[in-house]
């Protein structure tokens, strides 16, 4: 995935944009762990501020998700943006620098996608807002159905409650 940038770079204040609607690039199916599906959408604006290229992208994602509540795989929309600066030099981009270094007529834009790709994808997506999830003892999924299961009454944290801190107001007895 590129995007020309021949006639962009030779006027400052020149702006282009582009839309893509293809395949993902294989560096952001390495991003994720769930399987994308469809085409990736995008769309992309070069503008030349007269020392750099700036490059905005934004687009969505969709992906086979599983839900961190009920374990139910489901359809996630994804949507990311990213800016990025580059600059016409030789070799190759230093990531100590705060821009990517580019040579020719294009730019290619898979990494800076996935990257873009990657860190929007939630840590724990759930299926929808109000995911009862699994029940803790049976696994039920809660969603769906109901269980019989009840809180057990020896937990492990119900210790804490008996203890009393020489401080405390609610310990002291009158």
């Amino acid at each position: 995935m590129h995007i020309r940038v021949l006639d962009v770079k030779k006027w400052a204040g020149r702006e282009e944009r582009q839309n893509f609607f293809e395949e993902w690039p294989a560096a952001v199916q390495e991003r994720t762990e769930y399987p994308l599906q469809g085409l990736a959408e995008l769309d992309v604006s070069v503008r030349n501020t007269g020392g750099a290229l700036i490059v905005e992208i934004s687009g969505t994602a969709h992906v086979l998700a599983v839900c961190s509540r009920c374990l139910e795989p489901f359809d996630l929309t994804v949507p990311f943006t990213t800016v990025e600066e580059f600059r016409e030099e030789p070799g190759p981009s230093d990531p100590d620098q705060d821009y990517y270094r580019f040579q020719g007529d294009k730019i290619v834009l898979d990494d800076i996608v996935a990257d873009a790709f990657g860190v929007s994808v939630p840590y724990a997506p759930y299926c929808q807002p109000d995911c009862k999830g699994l029940c803790p003892m049976c696994g039920t999924n809660l969603n769906r159905e109901t269980c019989d299961c009840q809180e057990p009454h020896d937990s492990p944290w119900s210790l804490l409650g008996q203890l009393k801190f020489p401080d405390d107001p609610s310990s002291s007895h009158h």
